[in-house]
């Protein structure tokens, strides 16, 4: 990341006009290699993103980026890019402000988007929201708010997604308020199950609650896996002021799961709660989440994928075929900087993208990158 090669490589991809199709990319020369034996190389897409925090397909084929400053940006399949729309309600600071998305098309001309962001609560408070608006093609269009709760500088979680079952999950931190995640009357903390005009669905597990899962710290990739059709999420450990440092989780997620925090962590175990199905000791801030169902990348179909931030890395974990962790490895360890975003495209690639602009990184000129993995030639 820190090469001229790739700044250079970068600018000749933009150009001037800021317009950029998705094939229209270079492969970077690196070739990598798993440790059993994949060779895969990455292909530079786009860069000067501003703190991208995630990213999801449209059904035809656009690719819609959330920056955390408030701006939504637009790939299209067709060679565009541009700013779609700018939220000036959204407030940055610490680590709020325009966090998850989640799609859903009715149809192929009219897709609705789920967002949610952090906005200013009196004079120094946070509000977390999530909205529901019509994706228009110069913005959007017929907002509404579905669900508030409170925030903080950190621990927001944020993260949404459409499941199987066509409902809406959400994920929320603790705000640095850890007892409040094993408070059923607080929504923090928590993995929250929605119906997808913002009502409670009728089969959750407490009636008449938003309430999925407890005992969450600040939980954000979510992902089901598309052979066992289990959910997934992660969830960042203490950092310091709230318990030893590391402790990152890769968890299981059950309707009505109580998962420890602030209860237990690092592995500490009891028997009312559900235990995490992987731990890394030491922090690698653990945010975007993938299973993967494409066949651009033989060998890790299957295979969950998960964005590292403190860890620089991307993390492969191979499961077995009820879905436990068989194996983990670090894939791209220091190379692009801390990764957040990942999304799987409709082309059966992986798609990343960097947060090193999001002031605990030396961020590179080129910096933020959108990246595609693709086999080795």
């Amino acid at each position: 990341m820190k090469s001229s090669a790739i700044a250079l490589v970068a600018l000749l991809l933009v150009g001037s006009t800021g317009c950029l199709a998705l094939d229209a990319v270079e492969r970077l020369p690196t070739v990598y290699t798993t440790e059993d034996g994949i060779d895969f190389q990455v292909e530079l897409i786009a860069q000067g993103l501003q703190v991208p925090w995630d990213m999801e397909f449209t059904a035809a084929g656009d690719l819609i980026i959330t920056e955390r400053a408030g701006r939504l940006l637009l790939f299209s399949a067709n060679g565009e890019r541009r700013v779609l729309d700018h939220l000036p309600q959204v407030l940055t600071r610490g680590e709020s402000g325009l966090m998850g998305l989640a799609l859903h098309s009715e149809s192929r001309d009219q897709t609705f988007i789920y967002l949610c962001y952090s906005e200013q609560k009196g004079l120094f408070g946070v509000k977390n929201q999530l909205i529901k608006a019509l994706l228009g093609r110069f913005g959007l269009l017929q907002e509404t708010e579905l669900l508030s709760w409170p925030g903080d500088r950190f621990h927001n979680g944020c993260q949404v997604a459409i499941g199987p079952d066509q409902k809406l999950y959400v994920t929320t931190g603790d705000a640095t308020e850890g007892e409040l995640a094993q408070q059923q009357n607080s929504l923090l903390g928590k993995v929250l199950r929605l119906e997808l005009d913002g009502s409670v669905p009728a089969d959750n597990p407490w009636p008449g609650s938003y309430l999925y899962a407890t005992g969450l710290r600040n939980p954000q990739g979510l992902a089901w896996h598309p052979f066992t059709g289990q959910l997934y999420s992660v969830d960042h450990g203490p950092s310091g002021f709230d318990g030893e440092r590391g402790g990152d989780e890769l968890n299981r997620i059950h309707p009505g799961g109580n998962y420890g925090w602030p209860l237990v962590s690092h592995g500490q175990r009891r028997p009312d709660l559900i235990n995490p199905q992987l731990i890394w000791a030491d922090s690698v801030a653990p945010a975007g989440l993938v299973a993967y169902s494409g066949d651009q990348l033989p060998g890790m179909k299957n295979n969950l994928f998960i964005t590292a931030l403190a860890g620089k890395a991307l993390i492969r974990v191979v499961l077995d075929s009820a879905g436990a962790p068989l194996a983990r490895e670090e894939l791209l360890k220091g190379q692009f900087g801390r990764l957040r975003a990942i999304a799987q495209g409709p082309d059966g690639h992986l798609y990343l993208a960097t947060s090193n602009r999001d002031g605990r990184a030396d961020p590179a000129q080129a910096d933020d990158l959108l990246l595609r993995l693709v086999i080795a030639e």
